[in-house]
């Protein structure tokens, strides 16, 4: 009776399962994080803010102006130019989860050293898939 009753709840569970499993829209590729982190140093290297906000999540809102604000303060508090170019160097870090409950979806985290002018920084991307769409989520610099 007791094997029973472990599969009838077994089975009344796996739907609700796969329905939280589906939610996120499937993950985030190692691949997929690498060609959003690469394509924001370029718009960002271009100057093109626009286009770097772009690339991050819709639930972010983040704007152009805070993109070239960003790109400002690196230039003017650690003395990190992207008019001077951008070189990931290597990557020392990788992390992911199918499902993120503090995102509400699948994230693919990045570390790596950038060489961002002359100054090398360690930078950490988030890259996040939920049911409101796709895009970066934090970038972190540190010196």
């Amino acid at each position: 009776m007791k094997r029973i009753l472990t599969i009838l709840i077994s089975l009344t569970l796996l739907p609700a399962a796969l329905g939280s499993l589906s939610a996120c829209s499937g993950g985030v590729s190692r691949d997929e994080a690498k060609e959003a982190t690469d394509a924001y140093f370029a718009a960002m290297a271009a100057e093109h803010y626009e286009e770097a906000a772009a690339l991050f999540h819709p639930a972010t809102s983040m704007t152009a102006e805070l993109m070239e604000s960003t790109a400002e303060t690196l230039r003017t508090e650690m003395g990190a130019d992207f008019d001077e170019g951008v070189t990931i160097e290597r990557y020392v870090g990788m992390k992911s989860a199918y499902y993120d409950s503090s995102f509400g979806g699948s994230v693919y985290e990045l570390t790596m050293e950038v060489k961002v002018g002359a100054k090398t920084l360690t930078v950490t991307t988030e890259v996040v898939r939920t049911d409101e769409g796709y895009g970066l989520w934090n970038v972190h610099y540190n010196e």
